[in-house]
């Protein structure tokens, strides 16, 4: 690997989970190799571009990836080699609570005298738990981090005291952990993200797309999400979303369509940030020649879906049912009925729609095991009533395997009929070497337990595989495929709960250790199962992007000198004054 100033590590959610025996089996509908968790989220590449743009050269290193395509890849050797100013570890999602703190020790065993700086989601959830991991040094807090962090590697690389680096959570030398308020965000994404080459990423498994980043934050509060307005307003004092301008993001858009051809993903309901948002981005894009997948949050009338029609000749829709109850969805955050969503399916498919998904939900207020199979047989329903060329398919996945903190069902989960099993870090961390999948679940609700869950989603798995097979999207070979692999893996935890209810912990490792190729191998098939969903087939997407900005052209060389030039003036208005911070501090 190359000389870089950063190196960003997205982390398995499971370190190492080849050597580990843990089993997941077919997990419904669920991305594949929750061990892995190998698609990292938009933040790593904004960074990186941003940092570019700035002057710095910065590497993206996806183990995740790397460990998942080759079995013998050697973690350690590929940190070794590195020799940056700083390492960053990817803690977006809080699956990944092992896997980030152990790669982060093992950085730190590499590279001792290298800072360690967390960054995402559930870093700044749980900041203050983790700067007191030894192999941790800075948290950046927030979603907006781009300036944060330029301003922490200019201080690494001056050797200056962090103090006025918006965010941050650090030690001083003395020991003291010091929390720097975050600071007002900004008002616009335009200034922080260009798009260029750099917003390529895997945003469906072995599925490489262009995704466009609309907004940081969502105006409506779903019950579990953890980037709802309520979690962004607890986590970082924003209850309203910051945006990019709807030109410059079809501008983005454009340009990677022509320098990759990929289609192209705009996270979140244009319609959220209000209809002349909406209306001022599909005038921008008129005539896009690619395919666009766009969310919707909620129903729509005929009229918007047909300007959308006309805009975009090419274009897909993505909707979150979570039930086919009313009551269940309301109590998820979100009201309105089946008829009208129907409509908008009806509307948008009679419109051109090329693939319409629906998903569902598992573990839910209000939703039991009876609950989870009437869902199944309505998406059965919908697809025979709608499905025509095969563009309606319907998902079903279980909240799998922790509710999101700072979700409003996390934060108040009484309230809503949940109960956690686990709150804290180190809890979160150890859960996730548990056994099977259903011991790794922080939850289970007043309506179903944990067994009960795991029953329904196996149960849906092996139902809405028959129903692909009925649609020609599987094979019926593929199908069986997978009713076979749930009952294996039924039998599989059956067996293990059995070893933990009458044995110590050294008979159960002895256990494991015994029926490990079983666990792998039914691991393979929801693995090999979820990947026959891919919309394409498997892509050549690199696991390790090296230098995120537009490397390819002058444009880079050119952008990194005006970075560099825009660095050193920074660096010189900072210097004067900050010599004796340090010390004061410590």
């Amino acid at each position: 690997m190359s000389e870089a100033d950063l190196v960003l590590i997205h982390p398995p959610g499971v370190y190492d989970f080849r050597q580990e025996a843990i089993l997941y089996g077919p997990l419904a509908d669920l991305p594949p190799a929750p061990f892995a968790c190998e698609a990292y989220p938009l933040g790593p590449t904004s960074l990186g571009e941003y940092l570019e743009r700035m002057g710095y050269r910065v590497h993206i290193l996806n183990l995740a990836r790397r460990m998942l395509d080759d079995p013998q890849f050697d973690v350690e050797e590929a940190i070794a080699s590195c020799n940056p100013l700083a390492f960053g570890v990817n803690f977006h999602w809080l699956t990944h609570a092992q896997g980030a703190l152990a790669v982060a020790q093992m950085v730190k065993t590499c590279h001792p005298e290298t800072p360690v700086i967390l960054t995402g989601f559930a870093a700044s959830y749980y900041h203050c738990e983790l700067i007191d991991y030894p192999q941790v040094d800075y948290v950046l807090r927030g979603d907006t981090i781009e300036d944060p962090l330029l301003q922490l590697l200019e201080c690494l690389a001056l050797e200056r005291v962090p103090d006025r680096v918006r965010g941050l959570t650090w030690r001083t030398q003395g020991g003291l952990v010091v929390t720097n308020p975050l600071g007002p965000p900004p008002s616009s994404l335009d200034d922080l993200a260009s798009g260029g080459d750099g917003w390529v990423f895997p945003c469906r498994l072995n599925y490489p797309a262009a995704a466009g980043l609309m907004a940081r934050g969502c105006s409506h509060n779903c019950l579990t999400c953890g980037n709802s307005s309520y979690a962004c307003q607890r986590l970082y004092g924003r209850p309203t979303p910051i945006y990019r301008s709807p030109e410059r993001l079809a501008r983005d858009l454009d340009r990677i369509r022509r320098q990759r051809g990929a289609p192209v993903y705009v996270p979140g309901d244009i319609t959220q940030a209000g209809m002349d948002y909406a209306y001022r981005f599909l005038q921008a894009m008129q005539g896009f020649p690619g395919l666009v997948y766009l969310d919707l949050f909620r129903p729509m009338p005929r009229k918007y879906l047909q300007d959308v029609a006309h805009a975009l000749p090419r274009f897909a829709l993505q909707i979150s049912m979570d039930s086919h109850d009313p009551q269940v969805r309301q109590a998820a955050g979100k009201s309105y009925s089946n008829q009208a969503m129907e409509q908008t399916i009806a509307d948008a498919l009679a419109l051109g729609c090329e693939r319409l998904e629906l998903h569902f939900t598992i573990g839910l207020p209000h939703q039991d095991y009876d609950s989870v199979m009437a869902t199944v047989a309505y998406s059965r329903d919908l697809v025979n009533r709608f499905n025509g060329q095969g563009q309606l398919r319907a998902f079903i996945a279980p909240l799998a395997p922790f509710l999101s903190p700072a979700s409003i069902a996390f934060e108040e989960s009484e309230r809503f009929g949940y109960r956690l099993r686990f709150r804290s870090l180190e809890e979160h961390r150890r859960a996730l070497l548990a056994p099977t999948w259903k011991h790794v679940l922080n939850y289970e609700t007043k309506w179903m337990t944990r067994d009960e869950m795991v029953h329904a989603t196996y149960d849906a798995a092996v139902a809405m595989a028959h129903l692909r097979a009925r649609q020609g999207l599987i094979s019926p070979d593929d199908a069986r495929e997978l009713e076979n692999g749930v009952e294996r893996a039924r039998r599989l935890m059956a067996d293990i709960d059995r070893v933990l209810a009458t044995s110590d912990s050294e008979c159960l490792q002895n256990t494991l250790r015994q029926l490990k190729p079983d666990i792998d191998q039914v691991n393979h098939i929801g693995l090999r199962y979820s990947r026959l969903l891919a919309p394409v087939s498997r892509s050549a997407w690199p696991a390790e992007v090296l230098g995120v900005g537009c490397i390819t052209n002058m444009s880079w060389v050119r952008r990194l000198f005006r970075g560099w030039r825009q660095r050193r003036r920074r660096r010189s208005q900072r210097i004067e004054g900050n010599d004796l911070r340090e010390s004061v501090l410590s």
